[in-house]
């Protein structure tokens, strides 16, 4: 994700200094003229506006401490896409006053194949100023921003919100293929009419892979791991229990999910969750 996004920042002639923990993982950037710089502090001393892109809280956290190290200068930006527990944010956010610096959240709807052609959507929170300030950025990287407000964290709780809808879009055609199937109707009829009768990209997408059962991820055939899929229904957990707030279909997602994982499914679409209910149905294996 992280470089499909910096590749369209270059693409529109941004100055781009770039850092990963994986340097090899750069190497296309570089050849576009990106400068690669050896630690986030780094990138702290040199630029004004730093965008980044984390799996998961710990490596938020400790980028974000690391790029303050670098003592940026005042009114600097920090702009973070990834998809992390609010209270992260606010936690990040406090410190980013405490340095006299700005911490806007932007996770991103959309796989990086999306990013990479300008499909994705961020959902956008912090100081207006720095929100207004970034609107080209956001333009160059991809089809629109929602702006949930003022405070970080509010964007964080949209993004969660967003992938619950997504992942119970998933559970759904997976419940309902199996249940067609078992009667006799075909998984490619139930994909049609899914199509013709939820139009969009995330209910069609995910019916024509889930009656193809093609889950494995490649840059050819982008998806979303059961391994992050298990991270963001965690998250939705937590933030349903910290609110008093039921959500039990999120419950039984994770049951599936993990279902998947122990049978060393991890690195394959969350979609696949689809065969486990297939196998639980009684149905051949693919």
């Amino acid at each position: 994700m992280a470089t499909n996004l910096q590749a369209n920042l270059k693409k529109e002639g941004a100055n781009l200094h770039v850092h990963n923990r994986t340097e090899s993982k750069a190497k296309a950037l570089l050849k576009e003229g990106a400068v690669w710089e050896s630690s986030p502090a780094d990138i702290a001393q040199k630029c004004d506006i730093t965008f980044s892109s984390m799996f998961a809280d710990e490596g938020l956290i400790s980028t974000f401490k690391a790029w303050l190290s670098g003592k940026p200068k005042k009114g600097s930006l920090y702009v973070d896409t990834s998809t992390v527990y609010p209270g992260t944010v606010k936690q990040l956010t406090a410190d980013a006053i405490d340095a006299g610096v700005h911490f806007v959240s932007a996770p991103v709807f959309g796989r990086p194949d999306a990013a990479l052609e300008h499909r994705v959507l961020f959902a956008v929170a912090g100081p207006k100023e720095a929100k207004e300030k970034l609107q080209t950025y956001f333009k160059w990287m991809g089809r629109g921003t929602l702006d949930v407000g003022d405070e970080p964290y509010q964007a964080s709780v949209m993004k969660i919100t967003g992938n619950f809808f997504i992942v119970s879009c998933v559970e759904t055609i997976a419940e309902g293929m199996t249940l067609a199937e078992k009667n006799g109707i075909s998984r490619d009829l139930i994909a049609q009419f899914v199509s013709n009768t939820f139009p969009g990209p995330i209910y069609p997408g995910y019916a024509e892979r889930l009656a193809a059962g093609t889950f494995e991820v490649t840059p050819s055939s982008p998806g979303f791991p059961v391994s992050g899929g298990i991270k963001d229904l965690g998250l939705m957990q937590r933030l349903a229990q910290e609110s008093s707030v039921p959500l039990p279909l999120a419950d039984v997602i994770m049951s599936h999910e993990k279902e998947a994982e122990r049978q060393g499914k991890g690195a394959l679409d969350w979609g696949c969750i689809a065969d486990i209910l297939r196998e639980k149905a009684g149905l051949e294996k693919r």
